[in-house]
């Protein structure tokens, strides 16, 4: 004789259905509050200053250097945030690291038909614990690319220093 046992079927009526649908939904809300990335807390508003900071433009064609001056006014290339007026410019020499077969070691030496221009940019600034922002919303940290540009030029190089608290 064969025993006869039913097979397992689900069976859900609408209630079940709903109440399943809900448990989901109260699941799903809390793993997105558990992982949701934390809101930026805004600057307090007593902590502006100034800031003075210094952007290396690298490996320029000769003579152009002389296109930064003074009273530009400076903005980021990306995100188009108005970042501070040019305090001062200074061309320099282009240096890279290059091998020194008989002592073997590394050692700057010029590049020639290059220069770099030392741009120094002095903005109004809201200072936190984490960071330093100009421009409503640019983060000013030493060794970090900076692509900027000013009236009638584009440069690009990594922020070399940064003096806050100037007073102008």
């Amino acid at each position: 004789m064969e025993q006869n046992t039913p097979k397992f079927r689900l069976r859900l009526n609408l209630f079940d259905a709903i109440v399943i649908l809900a448990v989901l939904a109260v699941g799903a809300l809390l793993l997105w509050v558990r992982l949701k990335p934390a809101v930026p807390v805004q600057a307090e508003p007593g902590t502006q200053d100034t800031v003075r900071y210094t952007v290396r433009f690298q490996r320029w064609v000769p003579g152009t250097g002389s296109l930064v001056t003074p009273g530009d006014q400076i903005a980021d290339n990306v995100k188009n945030y108005e970042i501070g007026r040019v305090v001062s410019a200074q061309v320099v020499p282009t240096q890279q690291q290059v091998v020194d077969q008989e002592n073997r070691r590394w050692v700057w030496a010029e590049v020639e038909g290059m220069e770099d221009v030392l741009v120094t940019i002095e903005a109004p600034c809201s200072v936190s614990e984490e960071s330093i922002t100009v421009g409503g919303g640019y983060e000013l940290r030493v060794g970090v690319m900076a692509y900027l540009r000013g009236n009638g030029y584009m440069g690009s190089g990594p922020i070399v220093a940064i003096e806050q608290g100037v007073q102008g």
